[in-house]
């Protein structure tokens, strides 16, 4: 019997200390990607041993309201669009392949995700 790998995607925030400061998502677990506010998404995952429940990561970005909005403050910031992008680009990414997307503890992101990261696992 065989079975294919997945698309890892670690997520971490500052502590890194407790049970609820990170987790490791398979992109087949992805569920949504949603702006948190002005400065944040969240990326949404299924999660815990009964499968209904979620894990989130919420990560910072650019302002998305300033983003683009016709000034020359910052042209060339991503916005939603820009992110869901790159979202999907690991979401699609190589089988076997583990990404650490967002780690505040280790100060390691991938663009353009920066900053505080805010983790909520599921409870089982």
């Amino acid at each position: 019997m065989s079975y294919s790998q997945d698309v890892l995607l670690h997520f971490m925030d500052a502590s890194a200390n407790s049970t609820d400061d990170g987790f490791v998502a398979r992109a087949s677990d992805f569920l949504a990607m949603e702006i948190a506010s002005t400065t944040t998404v969240k990326l949404s995952f299924r999660g815990g041993q009964d499968r209904d429940s979620v894990n989130t990561a919420t990560l910072t970005v650019t302002d998305l309201e300033t983003a683009h909005d016709g000034t020359a403050t910052n042209p060339h910031a991503p916005n939603f669009r820009d992110i869901s992008e790159v979202v999907a680009g690991l979401l699609n990414g190589s089988k076997n392949k583990y990404t650490v997307v967002a780690d505040e503890n280790a100060g390691t992101y991938v663009l353009p995700f920066s900053g505080a990261v805010t983790v909520a696992n599921a409870v089982d």
